[in-house]
């Protein structure tokens, strides 16, 4: 697959990056390791994790993979500002049996389900990258983010500031940056000033939320999103291989620079959208 330099980095990636928010929904873990294996022999040269992915299995499945020899032809990126549930974490089954539950509920309308702990702070983003890199089985990071920020953030964030660039001085990670809406990425950039480097943002076909990037005379860098929001926004499937690589081919058009990134459990899904670069 055709690689590029993320814009304002000195970062090569695949013009397709690979999302692990989903890879704990295969099961077992030879599916998830078969996954990965055939995403990078197709071309998929940059992994996008995070704490909370699977409470803790995304970040654990990428490392024991990466471990044989592999960190060195990949870029990886992890998130903190979510951490995973400890229980859950140490107890993966019980992972499964709480989320079937919980949607059990929710579909029950017996409850909204409750909101996951957010922590920024500096104890719990040291203790967020420690955990990460362990599990990663990495002694650095090309890229650690802020997971979905906030505004309410803000102040805590610029109490870090110090520490996260200390973080790339002392070569733990590569680059700094946030994850989530456009709208807040942005605002966060502009007042904690001099520290991040890369903004990875939430964006569709139908409502071009990143355009709020190119508006403040920055480029798009990573763009995420596409295939869930236009099926969430349809109101259809998007089942047809035509319907996602339409998507597909789109996205890549409005950011023809940067890096588009996208999450399936289908490998003839990942080759098709391949080829699109191709």
């Amino acid at each position: 697959m055709k690689k590029n330099y993320i814009p304002g980095t000195q970062l090569a990636t695949s013009r397709l990056g690979f999302g692990t928010a989903s890879i704990h929904q295969a099961y077992r873990a030879s599916d998830r390791h078969t996954l990965l294996s055939e995403a990078l022999d197709i071309g998929y040269t940059h992994f996008d994790t995070a704490r909370m992915y699977g409470e803790g299995m995304a970040e654990r499945t990428l490392g024991k993979f990466l471990s044989g020899g592999l960190r060195q032809h990949v870029t990886l990126a992890t998130k903190f500002g979510y951490p995973a549930v400890p229980l859950l974490e140490y107890a993966p089954g019980l992972m499964y049996g709480q989320r079937v539950a919980s949607s059990l509920i929710r579909r029950l309308s017996l409850s909204k389900g409750r909101e996951r702990k957010r922590l920024i702070s500096l104890e719990a983003a040291e203790s967020s990258l420690t955990r990460s890199m362990k599990a990663l089985q990495t002694d650095w990071l090309d890229i650690f983010f802020v997971h979905e920020p906030q505004i309410s953030d803000i102040d805590n964030l610029q109490e870090l500031a110090e520490w996260l660039i200390k973080q790339k001085s002392c070569g733990r990670v590569r680059y700094l940056g946030l994850a989530g809406s456009a709208k807040n990425c942005l605002e966060v950039k502009r007042q904690v000033k001099g520290v991040f480097d890369i903004l990875q943002v939430e964006d569709s076909l139908s409502c071009c939320e990143a355009d709020i990037i190119q508006a403040a005379c920055l480029p798009f860098q990573i763009t995420y999103g596409y295939l869930r929001l236009a099926k969430v926004r349809d109101n259809e499937s998007m089942s047809q291989a035509m319907d996602g690589l339409e998507v597909m081919k789109s996205a890549l058009a409005r950011n023809p620079d940067g890096m588009v990134l996208l999450s399936t459990r289908k490998i003839h899904r990942l080759r098709d959208f391949a080829n699109l670069v191709d």
